[in-house]
């Protein structure tokens, strides 16, 4: 571990403090997590944002047209009603009711 000399003002040290002993740690410890926290967060953010500016999904079909609200939906309740059937327990059985 690096030693490093910062300058903070006194209200953010007390408050820091008060922070560290509730936490049961020393100050330097609790700078140090709450730097280490704050740089993870900061990573997140910038993929997410990475993500979001990046180029957008081409939805539409050969011929430059976008799927309706209702096209979109229609796959999605084929889907989902799929889902619940229920394949019989042993061949020859009847259908679940």
């Amino acid at each position: 571990m690096k030693n490093v000399t910062i300058s903070l003002d006194e209200n953010v040290v007390s408050q820091a403090r008060v922070e560290a002993a509730h936490a049961g740690k020393s100050l330097s410890r609790f700078v140090s997590e709450v730097l280490a926290d704050h740089m993870k967060l900061t990573r997140r953010r910038r993929a997410i944002r990475d993500f979001l500016d990046g180029p957008l999904m081409d939805l539409s079909d050969e011929n430059g047209r976008m799927p309706t609200r209702d096209e979109i939906y229609a796959e999605r309740e084929d889907h989902l009603l799929r889902r619940h059937e229920r394949p019989a327990i042993r061949p020859g059985s009847e259908e679940p009711r």
